[in-house]
């Protein structure tokens, strides 16, 4: 069963010392809720505003994403066939790139 709009609560906004960039963070979730649910779904717009970038970006994410072969789509439709979303999963690619991904360590204060 697919997640539907998956909070995006321990995906690192910070990788291997810098920011991550949009295409980073949707694998991260992607391969999250596949390694947990199978797969999740969301439609773009609403991920676009739960990141606080624009749809744009997540499109050419997504693009990149699937063109490198570490996510899948399949398209949502609707009762009345308009389409709702994507069922995204990450392939075996996606997961090992994804635990390459080092978090941040907190800065000490001085």
């Amino acid at each position: 069963m697919a997640a539907t709009g998956s909070s995006l609560a321990g995906v690192m906004t910070r990788i291997n010392g810098r920011h991550a960039f949009v295409y980073e963070r949707i694998l991260l979730l992607v391969v999250r809720e596949t390694e947990l649910r199978d797969s999740v779904t969301f439609a773009k717009q609403d991920l676009a505003k739960r990141m606080g970038v624009c749809v744009r970006s997540v499109d050419r994410a997504v693009t990149k994403l699937r063109r490198e072969g570490l996510v899948t789509t399949e398209p949502v439709f609707g009762p009345s066939g308009v389409q709702l979303g994507n069922v995204y999963r990450a392939t075996p690619e996606g997961i090992e790139l994804a635990r390459t991904f080092r978090r941040d360590k907190p800065r000490a204060k001085k």
